[in-house]
């Protein structure tokens, strides 16, 4: 992202964890449109920044009308994304710039991630929006019952967060007309009697045999800063 992050998180993200993030799973393409509708709910348009954008698969799918500017940490990512993503702006070089900065599955991949809550907060216009999306909620189900989530790479996260403390924490900043929402029915990896036949195989084993969706698992988020 920044040259502050790179010694901490750079090595744990290689070339080839972006190997399959070319736009190649379906699933998650699906899922990119449904993260399109809940953006387009609040911003239809403007300067957006990509925290985390990877290869740039997920501003392809999206189609956001306007500008899309990024911060990626992984050179290899960074060059796929060039041809769709600016790097010359972020939430770190610009302020009251951005009508929309988007986190999507990275806000538990950061080391410093309440500096970066408030990095966003400057670097929004005011009445812009930060939409977090894929975040891992530590008040689920699953996580109080096993204290972990199918789709967690331990390795890879400093901070789990919660549907309870992390709206708390934006509200702190500043932000306003917070919402969460726990998108599990309405995903592409809902399988409903698999994974709670898979769920309760995990919990009385204690162990993560399977992976898979479950209630409150993730939460998609959005705050805006006040006018």
């Amino acid at each position: 992202m920044i040259n502050k992050y790179k010694p901490i998180i750079k090595d744990r993200f290689k070339d080839d964890y972006f190997e399959n993030r070319i736009g190649n799973d379906p699933l998650r393409s699906r899922q990119f449109k449904l993260d399109s509708r809940f953006i387009k709910r609040y911003v239809w348009g403007g300067n957006l920044c990509d925290v985390g954008c990877s290869t740039g698969e997920f501003i392809r799918a999206i189609k956001f009308p306007g500008v899309s500017y990024g911060m990626e940490i992984n050179d290899y990512a960074k060059d796929l994304a060039s041809d769709v993503i600016s790097f010359e702006k972020n939430i770190f070089t610009d302020e009251l710039f951005f009508d929309l900065v988007v986190f999507r599955g990275t806000i538990q991949h950061v080391d410093e991630p309440f500096h970066m809550i408030k990095k966003t907060f400057s670097a929004l216009k005011p009445g812009g929006y930060v939409v977090f999306l894929a975040v891992p909620n530590s008040n689920s189900h699953f996580f109080r019952a096993t204290k972990t989530l199918p789709f967690l790479v331990q390795h890879l996260n400093f901070y789990i967060p919660d549907d309870l403390t992390f709206p708390n924490a934006l509200k702190n900043y500043g932000f306003t007309d917070i919402v969460v929402e726990h998108p599990y029915l309405d995903t592409p990896y809902v399988s409903f009697i698999a994974d709670h036949m898979k769920f309760i195989v995990n919990f009385l084993t204690r162990r993560m045999i399977f992976k898979h969706a479950f209630w409150k698992s993730s939460m998609s988020i959005v705050a805006r800063r006040p006018e």
